[in-house]
């Protein structure tokens, strides 16, 4: 919930287009030939059909909600959205007079199709009132921009609750306490384990903590509520043991079990098995400035669990998902304190001890009980995040495990027996079975990972399977000859 003074500041920033949003445009843009180019400052939520009015609305409502809740579907259907508690739909009335941040939304007249919203900026009065909003023109090339409204086609308000202003309490010069050292706070963490599945016992305490980034938009109660009675299926793509950001920490797998976070298999000395992952949440969405406090909430959190097990942190108490295997994690926080988008660019092995010794460096402060001092490079990107997911040629995508894959339909009849995996593309994953010669299966994905190209499809139990179907030189994109027939 957000104070009045926060709401009002929030629409000054879109209207001149430099809210702190991953989604607002910086520089001209243009994907759709249908519409303009998007000048800087547009609100391009979903990265379709450019910058249409309900891509203001969504962000506003995810910023409203510290991102608990996204609007779907049209303008129309914004009024049949769920809302937190607290939140109205209010009928336009003659007498209403709006209030600046409540939400308006058109859906009769020249509107009934699909409708129209903005952000009340100017309540006005019953004849008009000053509406906040994108795409007015249709080109869907503007940002945020100013227009009165005579209130045709209105019909409902959305109405966010507001929050109290906090006043500052009045200085007394006299009593006024001297100046302490801040000291670092205890944590506050959810400690209900999953319950969906019972994850192996490690046997004793975990050698290291291994920092994520999440690759996700999900704060730690939405991961507890998506996770927590999670089957086998749904964990075996892949599941930390801690998820933290600023408003809280979920440990979903106590320290004394293994986790599946690297994807490196499960044997004793692998990162799996010897050590315990914390992801940081939202590193899909929140700006700089918030992901960097939940950053802060992990390192600190890493901090307790280091002193707990008498371990100090160093080089080989403090590692990285990449130095177990090939993936961009994490890779907001390499951006913001190396400077290299490793979406894009290789991990070298400077670029992993520095982040690695800046990780190191906060997490010492904290076992001390210090606040560490947040520092970034100076090249870091503004408020935008940094993809998951960047596009290869051909039509290939990169995920954060390092792997290239692309949706293809068809069918694959192997001409020698191939072993066929759970979990993930990797021959290290658990073996599910053996597709034997003559026998035919229907994939839905292709996948380039661990020296092959491996074809999925989904089981007679409902569990997905991975099998590798030729080999892959990932120096050369080299492949191999076919284990067998595609139609």
């Amino acid at each position: 919930m957000k104070t009045q003074s926060q709401i009002n500041k929030r629409l000054r920033d879109y209207k001149k287009g430099v809210v702190d949003s991953p989604y607002r445009v910086k520089r001209w843009t243009s994907y759709d030939a249908s519409f303009g180019a998007m000048e800087p400052g547009c609100i391009d939520k979903d990265r379709a059909y450019h910058a249409q009015c309900m891509d203001l609305a969504i962000d506003y409502v995810m910023w409203l909600t510290d991102n608990q809740t996204e609007m779907w579907g049209d303008a129309k259907s914004s009024i049949i959205n769920k809302f937190p508690k607290g939140w109205k739909i209010v009928e336009n009335k003659p007498s209403t007079i709006p209030k600046e941040g409540w939400i308006a939304v058109f859906t009769s007249g020249t509107y009934a199709q699909y409708g129209h919203i903005g952000i009340v900026y100017n309540g006005g009065n019953t004849t008009s009132f000053q509406i906040l909003e994108q795409n007015w023109n249709g080109w869907a090339n503007k940002k945020p921009s100013l227009r009165w409204d005579n209130y045709y086609g209105l019909t409902h308000f959305i109405v966010p609750p507001v929050a109290k202003e906090i006043e500052e309490p009045k200085k007394d010069v006299k009593s006024a306490p001297k100046q302490s050292i801040k000291k670092s706070s205890s944590i506050k963490v959810n400690t209900n384990h999953i319950k969906g599945w019972t994850m192996t016992k490690r046997g004793r305490k975990p050698k290291a903590v291994v920092i994520h980034n999440d690759a996700g938009t999900m704060n730690s109660k939405q991961y507890y509520k998506n996770l927590v009675n999670a089957d086998y299926n749904r964990l075996a793509r892949g599941i930390a043991h801690a998820y933290a950001d600023r408003n809280g920490i979920w440990e979903a797998i106590s320290e004394d079990r293994i986790a599946w976070h690297v994807s490196d298999g499960v044997q004793p000395g692998s990162g799996n098995f010897e050590t315990y992952g914390i992801e940081v949440n939202q590193s899909l969405y929140v700006s700089d400035k918030d992901f960097l406090k939940n950053e802060q909430a992990a390192l600190k959190f890493a901090a307790h669990k280091l002193k707990k097990w008498g371990l100090p942190a160093n080089r080989n108490t403090v590692r990285l998902h990449n130095e177990f295997s090939y993936t961009a994690c994490p890779h907001r926080s390499a951006k913001l304190h190396t400077g290299i988008d490793s979406t894009k660019q290789a991990w070298t092995k400077a670029t992993q001890l520095k982040l690695k010794d800046y990780f190191i460096k906060q997490i010492r402060a904290y076992m001390k009980g210090d606040i560490p001092k947040v520092t970034t490079v100076k090249n870091k990107p503004g408020s935008a995040s940094t993809p998951a997911n960047r596009r290869d040629m051909n039509g290939w995508k990169i995920n954060k495990y390092g792997t290239y894959y692309k949706s293809e339909v068809a069918h694959f009849t192997p001409n020698t027996p191939i072993k066929t995996h759970y979990v993930g593309p990797f021959r290290s994953c658990p073996v599910s079975g053996v597709l034997q010669p003559g026998q035919t299966i229907k994939y839905d994905t292709v996948c380039k990972q661990d020296g092959h190209v491996w074809v999925s499809y989904t089981a007679y139990n409902g569990n997905d399977v991975w099998l590798a179907v030729r080999t892959w030189n990932k120096t050369n994109d080299s492949l191999g000859k076919m284990r067998g027939t595609i139609n």
